[in-house]
């Protein structure tokens, strides 16, 4: 036994004694007597830990308290097993990616469905106009102080139930009702700043740029000229005179700008909630209405909530019970634009040159050249354009729920669920008419207005017995959902009052667009569950899909589940045993769908292809076999409780296989496809279900209560869980597809990175080097002579997270961590960032290259020597530009008192907490090199988007 295992062993030997002592010299109180845990299900339904055959994660209220994010999809990271987040960008209210267990298709849905109180509603970003994905998250118009607890339901037996949509896995939201008893009031205010999570790349000084390009004129011409000689003309004739010109305007500007200090400021955010609840025996009610703020470190970008909740429950007779529940919402969201935008700010703070001002001597902006209003190198000034452009959406949510339950025998009770939705969003982009992309067109606006109607009927029949030991249920549903979306759109140019930034005040008409698309789906389905007393449990599901979408004869799916269960804590020589309360093993296999959003039929496309005549030809081929991608998910499962669940663990394995992948299959040029110079097709395809694609990997969690006690004493508690992850491609159409940066490939995962290999700089003259068979060996400084390889996927290997929380007399500390390791993180913007000199005058990059790029003096430096038009390529997509995504965090760490007693005596209160919180507040990163948050995009790419934020914020929460 090595010494590393030998501490280990000793230190688990200690836990576990001094957790059995605790147990034995403490008293039995209320809140260390065992209660059953109750977990949400498939349709509104309820099982205990001890009858579940399936895999499902809760979080419960407490766990996720006053988090500071505005939707519940933020709340996951590191909480549950098995699930991966990440957001596409720091953009106040945007969406984050959640992928449970890993990618189930390559084309089609990704992201698992979400159930609010038995129905499902509306996720994702539903605005579409202003081609700014994370503009809209309808999940963030639902306010998080409203959810009683969060269910990620994880394999077969706990989602088929679901059906076609299921494969992607589901999440199960219950919100908060009303309780029996007299009227409870609750009010909870936080509020701080925002700052950036982590130090990303710097931009570059005025005099560190100068340097930068000295040297890089230097080393072309092989000269030594210095920047006051290069700002006195010294390269004329030997470099283009437009150049030249530019070269003298730089190294003689007066003006050092921080492009990042016009950007960027501190953001604030603010979250007010009052809830009041209560009841009797007949009817219980809960309101609450939220009010969220919050704004990014970027001007004028933030993200408005207002939302009201309310759920009522009526008890009308022994055996009719009736139940409402009303939210609504509005919320406001700015933007700006991002990726290669010129007008988004994160570009600019390392494209625009530090040499050119950012305000005239009057302090008004500087709006550049004025024949074209733009900057010396055709950039556009951001602090304007903060102030006098703008990206917006306003989306109304209304949702409402009833629930009719008549119980028509003892044991058999019928449920009628009907659930309307409605969704509005309303974008608008505006672009004055006096700078940037807005010039041109003598001022832009877009408005669209995306509506969305939604409902879902549910009749449900359930059926529970009890012979002696044997429990019986069984449920049959019935579900119809149907979604009417409208879209409409219209653009105007050349504003006529620039004060007046309304659609009519356009002069002249510039585009239009409107679309209604109707899709429906109906399904049957029936479970049924056996238990022996909690001893042996057995349960089984099927259900039957039809869907709009897909032709006839595909439209509808068969789907299906059954699972098992031994729980030997509950045989009678294990009873005696006290220190055993659960030791179940689990296991479930089935068929799950994957819905896809498309489109089976024909489309053409018009064009010029063929003796300049116009023609119309295929863009897709129509496919009447096109149906859903299924998944089969199997899952084995090990849950271990000891000395009453003061200590859980649980232990899975998990393979989930995709087939029938819809994949864009490419056309032939006989069947209209359109060939690239090098031989790939570049136009037309048609879509067809061809590969298979499995996940697998293995999920650890362990929890213990280390001290537990009443408020005056120590409380402790601590948790930990850790999942492994494998993505690979087993079956593909027509073998390997390479494109750009990645690979789909039989072996390797659904987006592996294909790229050649960095192999570092060459000491003796700055060349950039590769490796030139892609992976070790022999080097080149040729990059076409240098062969692509895989070289590692974006999903990480590796994830989870660990809690603990320790309280006493009222004080409370908690801490959250996540970590993630085994992914691969690319920066597409290198190529322009770290460009070794081929577009250094114009976009001068990232200043982080200062002091660690080649010189004589310098020849162990990271970047090769940079030269006017660019070193050998040296920018071309490698690894060089590939990092590792390894990385802790510190995801949330809460501070707080709590009064109770007699301090509160005669105020009317039964509670005050004060606390102070900090999120995502200290994040360590392995690869020294990555300079852009870890968790930015789970999609593996960066896009010069807002930087993940962290938060400080001090709270209170008030009972009265």
């Amino acid at each position: 036994m090595n010494v590393k295992l030998r501490v280990l062993s000793a230190g688990a030997l200690f836990f576990l004694g001094q957790v059995a002592f605790a147990q034995k010299t403490k008293k039995d109180t209320a809140s260390t007597t065992q209660i059953e845990e109750v977990v949400m299900v498939g349709f509104g339904q309820k099982k205990t830990v001890q009858e579940i055959t399936g895999s499902a994660s809760t979080m419960t209220a407490k766990s996720i308290e006053d988090l500071p994010v505005a939707s519940v999809d933020k709340m996951l990271q590191g909480r549950v097993t098995g699930v991966q987040t990440g957001s596409a960008s720091g953009q106040p209210g945007g969406f984050a990616n959640v992928r449970v267990r890993g990618i189930s298709s390559i084309n089609g849905v990704t992201s698992p469905i979400y159930i609010v109180d038995g129905v499902r509603v509306a996720n994702g970003s539903l605005g579409t106009a202003n081609g700014t994905s994370s503009l809209t998250n309808i999940l963030a118009n639902l306010s998080p102080d409203d959810v009683e607890s969060i269910t990620v339901l994880k394999d077969a037996v706990s989602t088929a139930v679901y059906g076609a949509d299921a494969g992607a896995g589901v999440i199960v939201i219950t919100t908060k009702s009303g309780k029996k008893g007299k009227p409870r009031f609750n009010l909870s205010f936080n509020s701080g700043f925002n700052q950036q999570a982590v130090d990303m790349a710097r931009n570059y000084s005025a005099g560190e740029y100068k340097t930068y390009l000295r040297d890089m004129y230097n080393n072309s011409l092989n000269s030594n000229y210095s920047i006051e000689q290069m700002a006195g003309g010294s390269l004329n004739g030997l470099i283009s005179a437009s150049s030249n010109a530019q070269v003298m305007s730089i190294m003689s500007s007066p003006y050092d700008t921080n492009w990042l200090d016009i950007v960027r400021k501190d953001g604030y955010q603010q979250n007010a909630d009052f809830s009041m609840s209560g009841g009797n025996d007949k009817f219980t009610y809960y309101a609450a209405a939220n009010m969220f703020d919050q704004n990014s470190i970027i001007r004028n970008s933030f993200f408005k909530r207002l939302s009201y909740t309310t759920k009522l429950s009526y008890q009308a007779t022994d055996k009719l019970k009736v139940s409402t529940d009303f939210q609504i919402s509005h919320s406001k969201t700015r933007t700006l634009s991002d990726g290669g935008a010129f007008s988004n700010p994160m570009l600019a703070q390392y494209f625009n040159r530090p040499t050119d001002p950012a305000r005239n001597a009057d302090g008004s902006w500087y709006l550049g050249n004025p024949a074209n209003s733009r900057l010396s190198n055709n950039q556009f000034n951001p602090g304007y354009l903060l102030d006098n452009n703008y990206i917006q959406a306003g989306t109304f949510r209304a949702f409402a729920n009833l629930n009719v339950e008549y119980k028509i025998l003892k044991n058999l009770t019928y449920r009628f669920v009907f659930s309307p939705e409605y969704v509005n969003v309303e974008e608008d982009t505006y672009w004055n008419p006096l700078h940037g992309d807005g010039y041109t067109y003598g001022g832009y606006q877009r408005t669209s207005a995306n509506r969305y109607f939604n409902f879902n009927v549910q009749n449900i029949l359930d059926y529970s017995q009890k012979f002696g030991k044997h429990n019986i249920g069984a449920s049959l549903i019935q579900e119809a959902y149907k979604t009417n979306r409208r879209f409409l759109m219209a653009t105007g140019i050349t504003v006529g009052t620039p004060e007046l930034e309304t659609l009519r005040n356009f002069v002249v008409p510039y585009g239009y667009d409107g679309t209604q698309t109707v899709t429906s789906r109906y399904g049957y389905a029936a479970t049924g569950h056996y238990d022996y007393d909690k001893l042996i449990l057995l349960d089984a599901s099927y259900r039957r899909d039809v869907l709009s979408q897909f032709t006839p004869g595909s439209k509808a799916g068969n789907f299906w589940s059954v699972g098992a269960g031994f729980d030997l804590a509950r045989l009678d020589f294990v009873k005696d045993m006290n220190s055993i309360s659960m030791a179940k093993f689990r296991a479930s296999y089935g068929k799950l769908g994957n819905q896809v959003t498309a489109n089976p039929y024909a489309l053409y496309a018009y064009d010029i292809n063929y003796n300049d005549y116009a023609g119309a030809r295929y863009y897709n081929i129509y496919n009447p076999n096109l149906s859903w991608e299924t998944v089969n998910p199997f899952n084995v499962g090990l849950d271990l409780g000891f000395l009453r669940n003061r200590i859980t663990v649980t232990a899975e394995y998990y393979n989930k296989k995709t087939n029938d992948l819809i994949y864009n299959v490419p056309l032939s040029p006989s069947q209209g496809g359109i060939l690239n110079d090098n031989g790939t097709i570049r136009y037309g395809v048609m879509l067809d279900n061809v590969g298979t694609l499995v996940n697998q990997g293995f999920e650890f969690n362990v929890n213990a209560d280390i001290f537990k006690g009443d408020r005056n004493q120590v409380n402790w508690s601590i948790g930990a869980n850790l999942s492994t992850l494998k993505n690979e491609v087993t079956e593909l159409y027509g073998g390997t597809v390479n494109t750009g940066t990645t690979t789909l490939r039989v072996g390797e995962g659904a987006r592996t990175f294909y790229l050649r290999k960095w192999a570092g700089v060459d000491s003796s003259n700055g060349d950039p080097l590769w490796y030139l068979n892609g992976v070790d060996g022999e080097t080149t400084n040729d990059y076409n002579k240098a062969q692509q390889a895989v070289q590692g996927s974006f999903l990480a290997k590796v994830f989870g997270g660990a809690n603990t929380s320790i309280s006493y007399k009222g004080f409370a500390l908690d801490l959250q961590f996540t970590y993630g390791f085994g992914g691969k993180i690319y920066d597409d913007w290198a190529s322009y960032t770290y460009s070794d000199g081929q577009y250094s005058l114009n976009y001068p990059g990232y200043g982080d290259v200062m002091g660690d790029y080649w010189t004589p003096q310098n020849t162990g430096a990271s970047n090769p020597k940079p030269m006017a038009g660019g070193n050998k390529l040296s920018n071309r997509a490698s690894t060089r530009f590939l990092y590792d995504a390894d990385y802790i965090r510190l995801s949330n760490a809460r501070f707080g008192y709590t009064f109770t007693g007699d301090f509160l005596k005669g105020s009317g209160l039964n509670s005050l907490q004060v606390y102070v919180m900090a999120n995502n507040a200290w994040t360590h990163r392995f690869d020294d090199r990555l300079k852009f948050d870890p968790e930015t995009n789970i999609s593996g790419y960066t896009n010069l988007s807002l930087p993940i934020l962290k938060s400080y914020l001090f709270g209170v929460n008030i009972s009265f």
